[in-house]
């Protein structure tokens, strides 16, 4: 079970956007309508041209806190004619059950991603701009700011590169426990079904709310309880 976010090169031509400001943003977790922990985003300015996104998920409910649930996912990145580049991400899930790691370097020299997960390497070709998969959030959330409608993300994921479309699907207004927010709702067009988000393009740069579906048909839901 992935709980942190699934949070680009994009197909449409552009103009530069300036990066966000540092924020943290703290998310209720549920799964299928039970509460089950809770998730804590934030990004950071580490100075010279290089940022870090980090989103910790522990577990405080049901399941997730008797397996003593706890995961975290770091994106290191720069920015790049106004949106993020991956230069190292890591994931490291633990549960009395599972444990899991990935470690990815963007060797943008050689234009290789070179990707450890758990015990197996991985080393494929990555286009410029590509992204790790905790950054897709942030990446749709620069492109809305952006006022595009759709956008076509290059991921790096296990073993290759992953071409992920989204589309600004419509505009609704949603309430979570941080209050109620006019936003625009993302689909993911190739994948239809799999992870539908909530923006409020130009405050926030990423979702207020997040639904993602698991591979056992399960729904986990991020819902938005603080910002700062």
């Amino acid at each position: 079970m992935r709980l942190a976010f699934a949070f680009a090169a994009l197909s449409l031509a552009s103009s530069a956007i300036a990066a966000p400001t540092p924020f943290t943003a703290v998310y209720a977790v549920s799964r299928d309508g039970k509460v089950i922990g809770e998730s804590k985003v934030t990004l950071a300015d580490r100075g010279r041209g290089d940022w870090t996104l980090t989103t910790e998920t522990h577990g405080t409910a049901g399941m997730a806190r008797m397996l003593g649930l706890d995961v975290r996912e770091e994106s290191q990145f720069r920015w790049k004619d106004g949106m993020p580049e991956g230069l190292h991400y890591d994931y490291r899930q633990d549960a009395a059950i599972k444990h899991k790691q990935r470690h990815t370097d963007f060797d943008w020299s050689a234009g290789q991603a070179r990707v450890k997960d758990n015990d197996k390497d991985f080393d494929y070709p990555v286009q410029a701009g590509t992204v790790d998969r905790h950054l897709v959030s942030l990446s749709i959330g620069e492109a809305l700011a952006a006022g595009k409608k759709e956008a076509q993300i290059a991921v790096a994921v296990k073993d290759h590169v992953e071409q992920q479309q989204y589309r600004n699907d419509a505009e609704e207004e949603v309430k979570v426990p941080a209050g109620s927010y006019k936003t625009v709702r993302v689909e993911r067009i190739d994948s239809p079904g799999k992870i539908r988000s909530w923006y409020t393009p130009g405050k926030l740069p990423v979702p207020v709310k997040m639904e993602q579906t698991q591979g056992d048909k399960s729904v986990i839901v991020l819902e938005l309880k603080s910002a700062s």
